[in-house]
């Protein structure tokens, strides 16, 4: 995301796979976690900075991060907060 801009949120339509990710003491950069979850549809979520080259997003949910696949994403989200179109 850019410096200043506002956050992107997205409204699921449908279950999405997730990994949590902890933070690592030391690095501004979080690590994946053994824990697997499934973010229920109708949860709300936001997007930290954009999709890896790897495919995977960072996302904003319930006070935690995750990791997602964007294609999930891409077939299970709409914007939300006035912002139109389909990620």
């Amino acid at each position: 995301m850019r410096k200043g801009s506002k956050p992107v949120r997205y409204k699921l339509s449908g279950p999405v796979k997730a990994v949590k990710l902890a933070e690592q003491p030391g690095s501004s950069l979080r690590s994946p976690t053994a824990t697997l979850i499934e973010i229920p549809a109708e949860a709300t979520v936001e997007l930290e900075g954009v999709a890896g080259p790897s495919g995977l997003a960072n996302i904003l949910w319930d006070g935690d991060a995750f990791s997602v696949f964007y294609e999930d994403l891409q077939e299970n989200a709409r914007t939300v907060d006035g912002i139109s179109g389909v990620i």
